[in-house]
């Protein structure tokens, strides 16, 4: 049953948050349940018991939680209660007694601030300081001076200014602004604290305690913690739940054995729970689960410190378990763990503190009677911006988002965007001082019209939130620019292919392109920053002279369309060496004239080149020259030729391939 109080300071944080409600779980779902579930309590739609924490659906933003024998509740930000499970006694409170299996709101009750929850029957403190209650009502639990369950929500009679609300088993209490405490409902063991054993079918005061903080009900029993830090007990005490030292049942208030500086107190189905001011909490009462946290699982008939329980700032006590909020928020418990009421991931009983599986961040904790809630802070709404993008395929386009909160429109710092493109993931950027995250992607083949998503997956104070854009994917047309180039035979030049866009642009560099010439390749490459592609040439014999096709070719990406064009390259004739061997001769004899014969610049033998040598200006003879570059034509040195030196020359008078020239030299006559 749920028998602890909020503390004051952390009331206040869970009264804050919004929320809206629906049938499936979702992002802002932000409380969790785990335990017995055999009436449905944990509202997950089935009757398995959990033993690790489950997200309760359908209620968002909630801000109080109370958990009974068979059932539980919740309460919204906006004042409206939710409830599910056991119904045979009204319980749910919709006006059915139908059982529940997920939340339902129940009937007539808005603008609450909190609820509570006994065994079979409910609570629920209105903003104006009044009580509505619902449920088993056998006993006067409900409070409104009958004894007829009631399947909706009634007003407790007489009580005003209320501050806060506690269900015992059967009974119920409430604490009012001027300190002052008030119960009803069953009181055999005089958990009322009026004094007697007599059922209160409306609420009574209970004499002799003012000046009360926080109240709590138990099974049979009740606390209040006074402003002062000690608390104060009445009701069943044959496991020592009061905490006086003894066995013996008080009709009224006592003191609590030894306790100072208390800020949380809890009270369970036989024992009983606080939390002091330096994060301790201390137990007792019965112990036969463990429940006291001691290590051991004798009772306690006075206060005894749970074990290894640091940073303490409230508890919560169930049947045979107990519950504690660490300030880092973690939960723990300890006690029995039949039906998984520990929700440590194990089915193991635990004497001593264990962590509650798999929850960071908790703001409160609730026990029912073998089953335990928690509430994680109601998380802000956020809301992602993401631009239109466009690139041509096979570029890099920037996706960006720009992720903030919608409560001010803050910019989130340091958040994870997850970016798909067509619903592929594609990369994860975290957002910058400005709320951006940008993810560089190279545009794939594909539609030329594409859906950007980007998504916050949330986090513990942040919703998750997603919104979609547009990829334009571009193909664009290219053209290519071909240098004409001039050199001559056996001469090196440079032949150069550009890549441009139509509109006169530079395409991107890297992209492979062909050279070729007359139809033959000479080379391919990837186009520099200037978007040419340069390949050396050397220009071979080959024809001769003459004009010859440069062919620039790009085949295309995908995104950039293929294209190519021509030039020309305009071959002239080489140059050619030619060494004049000429020696001296009688007259009236016959003497070789020689040519020996290279191109240039390489200097190689040039074979069957037609030199023509002549003296004094006067041809006197003509040969091609050999495999081996020389030409020979004999001079017959006339008898009367005049002794001395005489102008010789070897000249070659050009072809389709080499330039004329003419070498000079002297002959000399000899008598």
């Amino acid at each position: 049953m749920q028998t602890s109080m909020w503390r004051v300071g952390l009331f206040a944080i869970l009264c804050s948050g919004t929320g809206m409600v629906g049938g499936q779980a979702s992002a802002d779902d932000n409380a969790w349940d785990w335990g017995a579930n055999s009436h449905r309590q944990l509202g997950d739609g089935t009757t398995f018991n959990r033993y690790a924490p489950v997200r309760i659906a359908g209620v968002a933003a909630v801000v109080g939680a109370a958990g009974g024998q068979y059932h539980s509740m919740l309460l919204k930000s906006d004042g409206t209660v939710w409830a599910w499970g056991e119904n045979t006694w009204g319980t749910v409170g919709d006006g059915t007694t139908t059982t529940r299996s997920a939340p339902v709101q129940v009937s007539g009750i808005s603008g609450s601030t909190a609820v509570a929850a006994g065994a079979l029957h409910n609570l629920a403190l209105l903003a104006d300081g009044t009580i509505r209650a619902w449920g088993a009502n056998g006993n006067g639990s409900v409070g409104d001076g009958t004894t007829t369950n009631r399947w909706t929500s009634v007003p407790v009679s007489g009580l005003t200014s209320v501050i806060a609300i506690s269900g015992g088993g059967y009974h119920s209490l409430a604490l009012r602004s001027d300190g002052t405490v008030w119960a009803w409902g069953a009181n055999w063991s005089g958990q009322v604290g009026d004094g007697a054993t007599t059922a209160r079918l409306v609420p009574v005061q209970v004499p002799g305690i003012t000046g009360i903080m926080a109240i709590a009900g138990g099974g049979v029993h009740s606390l209040a913690l006074k402003s002062d830090g000690t608390v104060w007990a009445w009701g069943e005490n044959g496991s020592g739940q009061i905490g006086d030292g003894t066995t013996t049942t008080s009709l009224s208030p006592v003191q609590v054995s030894g306790l100072t500086d208390v800020t949380s107190i809890a009270g369970g189905a036989a024992h009983s729970l606080a939390g002091k001011s330096d994060g301790t909490a201390w137990a007792w009462g019965a112990n036969y689960g463990g429940q006291l946290g001691d290590g051991s699982t004798t009772d306690s008939l006075t206060p005894v410190q749970v074990s290894s329980l640091t940073g303490c700032v409230s508890v919560a006590a169930g049947g045979p378990y107990s519950l504690a909020l660490r300030s880092d928020g973690t939960a723990w418990s300890w006690g029995l763990n039949e039906q998984g009421e520990l929700g440590d991931n194990t089915g193991a009983n635990s004497s001593i503190p264990v962590k509650v599986f798999g929850l960071a961040g908790v703001v409160a904790i609730r026990a029912g009677s073998n089953h335990g809630i928690a509430l994680l802070p109601p998380r802000t709404s956020t809301s992602i911006y993401a631009p239109d993008r466009s690139g041509i395929i096979t570029t890099t386009a920037t996706l960006k988002g720009y992720l903030k909160r919608l409560s001010d429109n803050a910019w989130l710092v340091g958040r994870a965007l997850d970016f798909l493109v067509d619903g592929v993931a594609i990369g994860t950027a975290a957002t910058d001082a400005n709320g951006q995250a940008a993810h560089d992607w190279v545009i794939g083949p594909g539609s030329a019209v594409r859906t950007i998503t980007v998504e916050f997956a949330g986090d513990a104070g942040y919703l998750a939130s997603s919104t979609t854009a547009t990829l334009t994917a571009q193909t664009v047309a290219t053209k290519v620019y071909v240098v004409d180039r001039t050199a001559q035979v056996k001469g090196y030049t440079v032949l150069k292919a550009y890549l441009f866009l139509t509109n006169n642009t530079l395409a991107p560099s890297g992209k492979l392109m062909t050279i070729r010439l007359d139809g033959t390749a000479l080379g391919s490459g990837n186009t520099n920053a200037t978007g040419c592609l340069p390949i050396g040439y050397t220009v071979p014999e080959g024809a001769g002279a003459g004009t010859r096709v440069i062919r620039g070719e790009w085949a295309g990406d995908g995104g950039f369309m293929a294209s190519a064009n021509t030039g020309k390259l305009t071959v002239t004739a080489g140059d050619l060496y030619v060494w004049p061997y000429v020696r001296s001769g009688k007259r009236g004899t016959s003497h070789p004239l020689q040519a020996y014969v290279r191109s240039l610049p390489d200097y190689l033998i040039q074979p069957g080149k037609s030199i023509t040598f002549s003296v004094n200006g006067t041809p006197i003879g003509a040969a091609a020259t050999a495999a081996n570059g020389w030409a020979t034509a004999a001079w017959a040195i006339p008898a009367g030729e005049p002794a001395g030196a005489h102008a010789a020359s070897a000249e070659f008078a050009g072809d389709a391939w080499y330039l004329p020239v003419t070498a000079n030299t002297a002959f000399n006559v000899v008598p």
